[in-house]
């Protein structure tokens, strides 16, 4: 990343703090308490330290990132979770860490499987919680979830679609929406990396924003969070984080 994107960044970012903070602005007393007491909550939960260690400067998602997936799951009481795809455990270890009954579906090639095992393997209470599977059609038999983390567009990465002539990535995008709808339920919470404008999923990201049975969305600046709350009428809130 240039200096300059850098600082428009973090200049974007200071904003976002100044008018997204606290909840402001928030008439819905759900998000309200999802923003006050899940995304902005600071006490330190249990499995912080533990996990700590593992979130150098070189992990795909920052330590406060993994600490808010872990929130998440334990206010939701999720218990099967879905990641797609796997970027080496480091959003797994939250989720497995969050109970001892949360189960983990992630889609891994062999070598990132092998990299995510090592990163869990230092968590010897994690271990049977995680299924790795190879292709999409292999989560049928979990699903539906009740929390799924999203790191990237599956259909854009398999390599015979890459072979192909061009298609516009709104497609994919489709696609994966339309999957990914299919293996959720009532209140199944979505987590969504890079969703701004240029990151990998900025398109998919949309493209579920825009779906009228995904009723509560919020913009964590690179991040993104769905509720799929049925009962509620379509909110969507810019948060900071």
């Amino acid at each position: 990343m240039g200096a300059k994107k850098k600082i428009r960044e973090y200049l974007s970012r200071g904003v976002r703090r100044l008018k997204h903070r606290k909840g402001f602005g928030v008439h819905s007393p759900f998000a309200y308490a999802v923003i006050t007491e899940v995304i902005e909550e600071k006490l330190p939960y249990y499995a912080y330290r533990s996990m700590q260690r593992i979130y150098v400067k070189q992990a795909p998602i920052p330590f406060k990132v993994a600490c808010l997936l872990l929130r998440l799951a334990n206010r939701f009481h999720c218990r099967n979770a879905a990641e797609i795809v796997c970027d080496g455990g480091y959003t797994l270890l939250p989720l497995v860490l969050t109970d001892s009954r949360m189960k983990v579906t992630s889609l891994a090639d062999a070598a990132t499987q092998a990299r995510a095992e090592s990163n869990l393997s230092r968590f010897p209470q994690s271990a049977g919680q995680v299924t790795f599977v190879n292709r999409l059609e292999q989560f049928d038999e979990a699903s539906p979830f009740d929390f799924i983390a999203v790191n990237a567009n599956p259909y854009e990465d398999q390599e015979e679609m890459k072979q192909k002539s061009f298609v516009p990535s709104a497609v994919y995008a489709q696609q994966f929406v339309e999957w990914l709808m299919a293996h959720t339920k009532d209140d199944t919470v979505i987590f969504v990396r890079g969703i701004q404008p240029g990151r990998p999923n900025e398109v998919f990201w949309d493209q579920l924003c825009d779906r009228d049975d995904v009723s509560i969305t919020m913009d964590l600046f690179d991040f993104g969070l769905a509720i799929l709350k049925p009962r509620f009428f379509k909110q969507h809130y810019v948060v900071s984080f």
